[in-house]
């Protein structure tokens, strides 16, 4: 059984983060991403914040700072078995900065080695536009010139609320106010407490939540498919705080 403490902290922590559930740090102290699991089931991501948050708020990755959307004939030729690929393109990736897309993922979405997700472990800062990528797994497939790609960033590096229409992917929910350029950590299952939105209609016990359309970081009652599930609501909360809620739509 694993113990925990007052602070937050779990005796011997198999994420290898020396950091407290409740704590905050200017340093890192862990592996952005690392998996803490408790036995009753709740589940915590190590995270950076790029900007203050409030406690109980869902945050996501900075889309703009992590993500490539794909980019068609931009790949360097790399062959089976390499570790590195290099992307060329006076967009987004021209302005990369060293290890900026550290912990995402590489996407071949098209043409040569297509239908692959490579996990990065970092990438050097542009230099006439190219970008060296580190993987983690060598290429399966060889790509080449023609080859198409994209970039997942981190979902827990560069986090800050969550405001619908531009940050759908939803990556947890804060533990206590964060402060920018720190590092925490967010809680991706189980129970938890998250800001309500009750403005449109009203939340109730068992109701499905997903992200507000009208309160950054909040939740709300489910009115559209297109929304992203957080999770389920565990009871009816008041027209100005927060609300319970069992996620189960973020990991």
């Amino acid at each position: 059984m694993v113990d925990i403490v007052g602070s937050g902290h779990i005796q011997g922590p198999s994420d290898g983060v020396g950091q407290g559930l409740y704590e905050e740090s200017s340093v890192q102290l862990g592996r952005v991403g690392a998996l803490r699991e408790l036995n009753d089931g709740r589940r915590f991501r190590y995270a950076y914040f790029a900007s203050a948050t409030n406690a109980g708020l869902l945050v996501s990755q900075d889309v703009s700072a992590t993500a490539v959307i794909e980019v068609d004939d931009k790949a360097t030729a790399a062959a089976i078995g390499a570790t590195q690929v290099i992307l060329t393109d006076a967009g987004t990736l021209g302005s990369a900065t060293a290890d900026q897309y550290a912990g995402g993922y590489l996407h071949t979405t098209d043409d040569a080695g297509e239908g692959y997700t490579y996990r990065i472990m970092g990438n050097t800062a542009a230099s006439s536009n190219a970008v060296t990528f580190s993987l983690y797994d060598s290429l399966v497939i060889a790509l080449t010139t023609a080859s198409d790609v994209a970039i997942t960033g981190s979902l827990w590096y560069n986090v800050h609320g969550a405001t619908a229409g531009t940050d759908y992917l939803a990556s947890g929910v804060t533990n206590r106010v964060m402060q920018a350029n720190y590092y925490g950590w967010v809680q991706t299952t189980g129970v938890c407490t998250v800001l309500a939105d009750n403005a449109d209609s009203t939340i109730l016990a068992a109701c499905d939540v997903t992200l507000s359309d009208g309160v950054a970081g909040a939740v709300q009652i489910k009115d559209a498919q297109t929304e992203p599930l957080i999770g389920q609501a565990l009871f009816a909360p008041d027209n100005t705080g927060h609300v319970g809620v069992r996620l189960y739509g973020l990991e």
